[in-house]
């Protein structure tokens, strides 16, 4: 994983103030291949995360402590997980 990404991150769980999962970070060129069309995305470059939140009031804190930071560029909205990444492949707010 990219170190300043690490540090972005770890902010963004001080700002939130709980504890999250993580369903999936950094992927080798092997998985990544498996599981997304991009060759190389964030997840294969360190810069992605899945972090499993189904609260929804645990949810409107970690969208907003994302926004605060202007560091996470990226992001999509699943019914178990939200994926956050620094946006160098893609960029924009997105449902799965």
């Amino acid at each position: 994983m990219d170190e300043n990404f690490m540090k972005k991150l770890q902010l963004l769980r001080d700002d939130c103030g709980f504890p999250f999962k993580i369903n999936s970070g950094y992927r080798c060129k092997k998985h990544n291949d498996k599981v997304s069309k991009k060759s190389m995305g964030d997840h294969a470059r360190g810069l992605a995360v899945d972090v499993a939140i189904t609260d929804r009031y645990k949810r409107e804190d970690f969208i907003g402590g994302r926004y605060k930071l202007e560091y996470f560029n990226d992001m999509a909205i699943a019914k178990t997980f939200i994926h956050i990444a620094k946006g160098r492949t893609k960029s924009g707010i997105g449902i799965y």
